[in-house]
C-alpha cells in the first residue's frame, strides 16, 4: 500500500551521466528514513496521462535529508521529459519512501544475486552498500548489469571499487552493442553459470520487462521459487 504523505523537496544537484540519464539529488526539510531498495513518488501536479505521479527508486544509501534518484529519459513519456527540464533550486512534491522491494531481515542465504538493466541498477546500489557496509554480509553477492555500451554503465567506478575492497562482491557489467574486453551479449548467459546449479540464494531483478520475464522463467527452471525471486518492473 502506498503512503500518501508528501513533502516539498528541493533539487540541490543534478549530474548528467549521458544525454539520456541524469542523477537528481533532493533535499528535504528533515531527515529521510528508508530501507535500501525502496522508492519515492514524485507528484508533478498535472501530466498528459491518467496519473499525475511517477515512482523512482532511491539510488544511494544515506541517512540524512538528501536522497538521490537516477532517471532515464523516455522521450515520449509523460513525466521524464518534464523532470529533465527542472533546474537546481526548484522544488517538487515527493512522497516519503515506501515499497517492499527490500532485503530480508534475516540473511540466511549463502549468496544474493542482483540482475538488472539500465537504471534498474539504482536500488541495487543502495542494497549492495547496505549488505557490505552496514550488515557486513559475508556470503557471495553477484551483480549482473546489462547495458548497451560502456557509456551506459552507471556507477561503474563505484562498483569496481567495491569489488576491489570486498572479496565476496562479484560485479559483471554485460554489453550487448559494443565490443570490449568484458562480458558480452545479454545477462542471461552470465548469470546462468552461477545460478543454474541452484545455490542457496535470494535473487533480485529490476529493469526492462522483457529481460525480467525471461530471467524469472530461467530462474524458475533452475528450481527457484517465487519467494526466492524478487522483481521490480519498469519500462
Amino acid at each position: 500500500m502506498q503512503n500518501n504523505e508528501f513533502h516539498q523537496a528541493e533539487i540541490t544537484k543534478i549530474i548528467d551521466i549521458n544525454p539520456m540519464v541524469k542523477r537528481f539529488f533532493f533535499k528535504f526539510a528533515h531527515d529521510v528514513i528508508f530501507q535500501s531498495g525502496q522508492f519515492v513518488i514524485i507528484d508533478f501536479g498535472k501530466l498528459n496521462h491518467t496519473y499525475s505521479s511517477r515512482s523512482y527508486s532511491i539510488a544511494d544509501l544515506s541517512h540524512g535529508s538528501v536522497i538521490e534518484i537516477c532517471v532515464s529519459l523516455k522521450e515520449n513519456g509523460a513525466a521524464t521529459p518534464l523532470l529533465f527540464n527542472y533546474k537546481i533550486g526548484e522544488k517538487l512534491k515527493i512522497s516519503i519512501p515506501q515499497g517492499r522491494f527490500i532485503l530480508p531481515d534475516n540473511l540466511n542465504t549463502e549468496s544474493i544475486g542482483f540482475i538488472c538493466t539500465g537504471t534498474g541498477v539504482a536500488p541495487f546500489r543502495s542494497m549492495i552498500k547496505d549488505l557490505l557496509t552496514l550488515r557486513k554480509y559475508t556470503g557471495k553477492i553477484y551483480l549482473f548489469f546489462g547495458c548497451r555500451t560502456q557509456n551506459d554503465i552507471l556507477y561503474r567506478e563505484e562498483f569496481e571499487e567495491l569489488q576491489n575492497t570486498h572479496s565476496n562482491f562479484h560485479y559483471t557489467p554485460v554489453l550487448s552493442r559494443e565490443d570490449w574486453n568484458g562480458a558480452k551479449g545479454y545477462v542471461h548467459v552470465h548469470y546462468n553459470s552461477i545460478f543454474q546449479t541452484k545455490p542457496n540464494a535470494v535473487i533480485y531483478l529490476c529493469g526492462w520487462s522483457e529481460m525480467l520475464k525471461e530471467t524469472r522463467e530461467n530462474l524458475k527452471s533452475f528450481g527457484y521459487t517465487r519467494s526466492e525471486i524478487k522483481v521490480e518492473f519498469y519500462d
